[in-house]
């Protein structure tokens, strides 16, 4: 018969919730913070706040920029439009001015020498009118003496002697002529030349005006949203 060995008690001699040891990493991990590592903390704290405040402050510089570069060209807009409205208004004073001046100027200039426009528009008609049996020239009557001569020497140089026929009409001003012929005539008035100047300064007033911005006011300059607060 085998022999068993005496069996030995169980004394529950381990003790599971005895504390382990730490090793020497885990001691220095769990370690209380000393006054450097404080400093190095706020140190590190400190230059990555700096950091991030100056990204921050760089992007809102350059919102700020991009906000008054547009509101720079849109002024700048403005202000050249309303150079150009001011400058269109100029013109059209200054081109008032200037036949203001020439109705002026022009009953004395021509009182000077009356004659010399008439001769210039028989001169221009005898031109084309060679052929024609008659032609009639009136005049004021004032001019008829003083033109008789011109006319004559002018027909006979054209082959026209005796076929020009010098008429004057007191109504007529002096500078103011009509030539006629068979089939046409001219007439020379300085009332009409006078309208017709007048519609055609105003056309071109007309013109500026229609180019011209209404508002000639000088553009205002806004402060950007975060210039207000």
């Amino acid at each position: 018969m085998k022999q068993m060995k005496q069996a030995v008690k169980f004394t529950f001699d381990t003790h599971f919730d005895a504390p382990t040891s730490r090793t020497g990493e885990d001691a220095r991990t769990h370690r209380n913070p000393t006054a450097a590592d404080v400093e190095r903390a706020r140190t590190e704290g400190y230059a990555a706040g700096f950091a991030a405040g100056e990204t921050e402050a760089a992007a809102r510089a350059d919102r700020e920029l991009s906000t008054a570069m547009n509101e720079l060209a849109a002024g700048a807009a403005g202000l050249i439009a309303a150079l150009d409205a001011r400058m269109k208004s100029l013109t059209a004073e200054a081109t008032q001015l200037a036949v203001a001046c020439a109705r002026k100027l022009a009953p004395a200039t021509i009182a000077t020498r009356p004659e010399a426009e008439i001769e210039a528009v028989l001169r221009d008609c005898l031109s084309h009118l060679n052929r024609e049996p008659h032609i009639l020239l009136r005049v004021s009557t004032g001019l008829v003496d003083r033109l008789k001569e011109t006319v004559d020497r002018m027909a006979m140089e054209r082959g026209l002697t005796g076929r020009i026929i010098l008429l004057g009409e007191p109504e007529m001003g002096d500078g103011d002529c009509v030539v006629e012929w068979a089939d046409g005539g001219v007439v020379r008035s300085h009332d009409d030349i006078e309208n017709e100047i007048a519609q055609i300064v105003a056309r071109y007033i007309e013109t500026l005006s229609v180019q011209s911005n209404p508002d000639l006011a000088m553009p205002e300059f806004g402060l950007a949203d975060s210039d207000r607060t």
